[in-house]
């Protein structure tokens, strides 16, 4: 009976996933270009019947005004860049060794502006679905990574105290999401929550 009980939650979950998705197709921007000067992408996979989100934890650099942060792979454009699309292409396979020709782009989140008046910077978060694990291969500017559930992310949402401010972010595997990458987020969530 147990094991008839957990195929119909993982259904139930998958069909889940998949409506979330469904919705997210109709809901994000087109693809197309902008211009923001950055590109981030926020990765999904369905595993368990569960969207999880790829984030990344930065090195530390006193050179990197988001050293040691969360994050979503990408970075910033480059003069040979045809446009943000290739950016986040380049940025996220020289990162993590993630090809994102192997995906299967849904579309674009609003871009975000950076708060911080030395590092004002526009991004362009695109999202993207993965249907199977992709093999990472960090380079020297990201120290860790880890999936976490869509589902659990809305729950982890609170305040911290991040460089001697209280500010709004996710706590995900005892690390802290603030800034440009919470904001980022919160997008997608209140773009589910709207579309769901």
């Amino acid at each position: 009976m147990s094991s008839l009980l957990s195929i119909g939650t993982r259904l139930h979950t998958r069909m889940a996933s998949e409506k979330i998705l469904e919705k997210l197709r109709h809901s994000l921007r087109p693809i197309g270009d902008s211009d923001a000067r950055a590109a981030v992408v926020v990765l999904l996979k369905e595993e368990t019947g569960d969207l999880q989100i790829f984030l990344v934890k930065r090195a530390t650099n006193p050179e990197d005004p988001w050293s040691g942060n969360m994050a979503l792979p990408g970075g910033r454009r480059h003069p040979e860049d045809q446009n943000l699309m290739d950016t986040v292409i380049r940025e996220t396979w020289e990162e993590t060794g993630i090809d994102l020709h192997k995906h299967n782009f849904l579309g674009t989140l609003n871009p975000v502006a950076s708060s911080g008046a030395s590092t004002r910077l526009v991004v362009l978060p695109f999202v993207a679905i993965y249907r199977e694990t992709p093999e990472v291969r960090l380079n020297k500017e990201l120290r860790d990574y880890f999936w976490y559930p869509l589902s659990r992310l809305r729950s982890s949402e609170g305040k911290a105290v991040v460089e001697g401010h209280e500010v709004p972010a996710f706590l995900v595997n005892s690390e802290i999401v603030w800034g440009l990458t919470y904001r980022m987020l919160k997008n997608l969530l209140d773009l589910v929550q709207r579309q769901c």
